[in-house]
This record gives structure tokens, C-alpha cells and sequence, in this order.
């Protein structure tokens, strides 16, 4: 309700489902394993924008951030606001490599 730009997927996860998806994933100790999880999550839902940059913050590493971003771009309802995720990035041109990515 209240977005009426991009969408790029029907049904945006709901917070109950989207709290536990966060709790399994921060859970593991390994970067790998999050990043790996969180690929799972985001390839089997639909996420908002702000949902992808809340699982962004559980990964310490500035290279997992990126790689999820892109990742998850296929997967977010509200493609309009993605420029949420980029609170998440810690440096510059990570941001300017999802722009470049995402064809902005």
C-alpha cells in the first residue's frame, strides 16, 4: 500500500516470515553459509527493498553485501525504492557498482 512505482515480484514476504529467514541466517557463523542461506531466502520469496537491507547488515564483509544486493534485485517487490540498500554499503563504489549493475 502507498508504492506505486517498479514491482518486481507479486507477493512481498510478510515480517513474521521475513523475522525467522533473518534469525537463520544470522544464526550461522560463516559469511558463506549466510550469504548462501540468504540466496536461498531471497530466490524462494519476494522481499522489499528495506527487507534486502536488513539482511545486508548481518553480513560483516563489504563484498557478501554487494553480491547479495545484486542477487536479491530480481527478487524485491518494490524495485522503486531500492536505493534503500545502499544505507548498507560501507564505501562508495559499491554503491556505484549496484547502480551499474541494475543499469542506473
Amino acid at each position: 500500500p502507498g508504492y506505486h512505482g517498479p514491482i518486481g515480484c507479486p507477493v512481498p514476504m510478510a515480517a513474521p516470515e521475513f523475522q525467522n529467514a533473518k534469525n537463520t541466517i544470522n544464526s550461522k557463523p560463516f559469511e558463506s553459509s549466510k550469504i548462501t542461506i540468504a540466496k536461498q531466502i531471497a530466490g524462494a520469496n519476494c522481499l522489499f527493498s528495506s527487507q534486502v537491507k536488513e539482511i545486508m547488515s548481518l553480513f560483516g564483509f563489504e563484498g557478501t553485501k554487494i553480491e547479495f544486493a545484486k542477487f536479491a534485485y530480481a527478487h524485491t517487490y518494490d524495485k522503486g525504492n531500492y536505493f534503500m540498500v545502499n544505507d548498507a554499503f560501507d564505501f562508495d563504489s559499491s554503491i556505484n557498482e549496484l547502480n551499474k549493475y541494475i543499469g542506473k
